[in-house]
């Protein structure tokens, strides 16, 4: 029988791509993790799918109509969900790997995993009678049918029958009772089992009293006297401080044991009838019914607020190509939910366009005229894309990469003895000996920390090094005069990337000088003198300005010292 998933065709696992930690970091995933994962028991889970990039198509596709499915069959969504709490539980069963002995301890753990499971299959055949319209997804429908195998099997039938009896008889046992001879002077000689009772003590037990518990409350009686020529003995607590139990009681223990383990047997006999009956096929399945339900909140969560969300059209690596319409940064969406606790405040969307006639975009514009949320979102398009979600957008078509590079601005490491410049380069050097033409690379600000001569030159080499491997990416930068060469870089270096140019924040766009930026991120080539002029006039200190200032502030200096 093939294994089953819900993340995986028919089971088999194709290639993935662990996320590095630089990338986690500048993309800001594990926030991305946070936003999905409800509970923090969830998170890991959700993680280890989010931070590991499939790079093959068929298993993107079948991941996003598992979802699709799930979105459009609310009751199913709701009988996962409702389920977990019992997989939570089985999973702790499962993966202990208990025998089929007749050991006390498994015999009622197995009782437990059965009853679960019994639990689980149940609750599964309600959740998928409640589907509406045919299921699409190949993962959903397999998962059906097991269900439906498993419970029309004349054996898993014969076992919900007998359980009920089963486990009230390893239940039905709930408190002992025991009696204590004491010598001339009141104190504990002998003890005996007397009882095994179905049920339990209403006052304080035997057991606390010995120990002396409440004692110092006064309640109940005092601690028994134990005779002095018996030493202690310990066990340990949750504290690790061990508890001194009356040496009495150590042979009790001993008898109690060997009544219920008489009483388990016939038990542990007729458990092991459904040795072959286990739930960890469902087990399995936690981790990915986790995702898709964590994944299917966040959708819920934006769509509620009139955010875009589109599934894209998985195309083959070898294309290259990552084309979304009005993307918008998903993270800085959610920034803004978990600010205001409310409907979402209106977020600028801009198109994402690599394909064949560009690949390697030079942005430029204005400090926080929106280059990095920009270039974040394209990653964060990347990800969801290739994890099976969809995507900040109106309508995508993307190819997957095997790869994604981020080279951002961080502090200077001293401990390397290489200053700023020194710790770019080794990181960019890193990019180099791994990427691929299949690869998606993302330079924030690179080499900015060298001279402006200096950095133009590198930059240009590196962008033509870029073009030469065939691989799509963004390099956010305030060197203008890298996006001007865009066209002589494509006509002297060889390669299938074209580079283009990329402008934020037009200032004449659609805003007056100071009304802010408007964040639209469009091609062109960059505007140089134009952002200067537009951002002194947003502080104040074009020379227009500060040509009034000075006529007015000198001009009625002047006034006030002739008189």
């Amino acid at each position: 029988m093939a294994e089953l998933s819900l993340l995986w065709p028919d089971g088999r696992r194709t290639p993935t791509w662990s996320i590095a930690a630089e990338t986690i970091r500048d993309l800001e995933l594990e926030a991305v993790v946070q936003s999905m994962s409800s509970h923090s028991a969830y998170r890991e889970a959700v993680r280890d799918v989010v931070l590991h990039l499939c790079q093959d198509g068929e298993t993107i596709r079948y991941r996003q109509i598992v979802l699709t499915d799930l979105e459009a069959q609310p009751a199913l969504a709701a009988g996962l969900k409702a389920l977990l709490p019992l997989l939570d539980e089985l999973t702790r069963f499962t993966f202990r790997n208990i025998g089929q002995g007749n050991q006390l301890q498994e015999v009622v753990a197995r009782a437990r995993e059965l009853e679960l499971l019994v639990e689980s299959v149940q609750q599964l055949q309600e959740a998928f009678a409640g589907v509406s319209t045919p299921l699409q997804s190949a993962g959903l429908i397999a998962l059906r049918e097991r269900v439906s195998d498993l419970a029309g099997d004349q054996q898993f039938q014969e076992m919900v029958e007998e359980l009920p009896t089963l486990l009230e008889a390893l239940r039905s046992h709930a408190s002992v009772t025991i009696g204590v001879n004491l010598d001339d002077h009141l104190r504990p000689e002998a003890a005996v089992l007397l009882s095994v009772n179905e049920k339990r003590f209403s006052d304080n037990s035997l057991l606390d009293r010995l120990l002396g518990k409440d004692a110092g409350e006064g309640k109940g009686i005092a601690p028994l006297h134990r005779p002095p020529v018996i030493s202690d003995v310990t066990r340990p607590t949750a504290s690790g401080r061990p508890q001194r139990l009356d040496p009495l009681m150590v042979p009790l223990f001993k008898d109690l044991a060997k009544v219920l383990q008489k009483v388990s047997e016939p038990v542990a006999q007729e458990l092991k009838k459904y040795v072959q009956i286990n739930g960890r096929f469902l087990a399995d399945l936690r981790p990915e019914i986790i995702f898709y339900i964590q994944a299917l909140d966040l959708v819920q969560e934006l769509q509620t607020v009139g955010m875009h969300l589109t599934y894209p059209k998985i195309l083959p690596a070898a294309k290259r190509v990552c084309r979304v319409t009005a993307a918008y940064n998903l993270q800085l969406v959610m920034q803004k939910l978990r600010a205001q606790k409310g409907p979402a405040q209106p977020v600028v969307s801009n198109d994402i366009v690599f394909d064949a006639d560009g690949r390697i975009a030079i942005l430029t514009g204005p400090n926080r005229g929106g280059k990095t949320t920009y270039m974040q979102s394209i990653g964060l398009v990347q990800v969801l894309a290739q994890i099976g979600m969809p995507v900040p957008g109106e309508a995508a078509e993307i190819s997957p990469v095997d790869a994604i590079y981020t080279h951002y601005p961080v502090e200077e490491r001293l401990e390397l003895g290489t200053g700023r410049f020194g710790d770019e380069a080794r990181r960019i050097r890193a990019i180099f000996e791994k990427v691929t033409g299949s690869s998606l690379v993302l330079l924030n600000e690179s080499l900015a920390t060298t001279s402006m001569g200096e950095g133009i030159y590198l930059a240009g080499d590196i962008v033509r090094a870029l073009r030469q491997i065939g691989l799509r990416a963004v390099f956010t930068t305030h060197m203008h005069e890298l996006a001007t060469a865009a066209q002589e870089i494509n006509a002297d270096t060889p390669g299938e990337s074209a580079v283009f140019s990329l402008v934020a924040s037009r200032p004449d766009e659609t805003l007056q000088p100071d009304q802010g930026y408007s964040y639209r991120i469009r091609p062109g080539p960059p505007l140089g003198r134009s952002y200067a002029e537009h951002i002194a006039a947003q502080y104040g200190i074009s020379d227009q300005q500060l040509q009034a200032l000075i006529d007015t502030r000198f001009s009625t200096g002047k006034k006030a010292s002739d008189q």
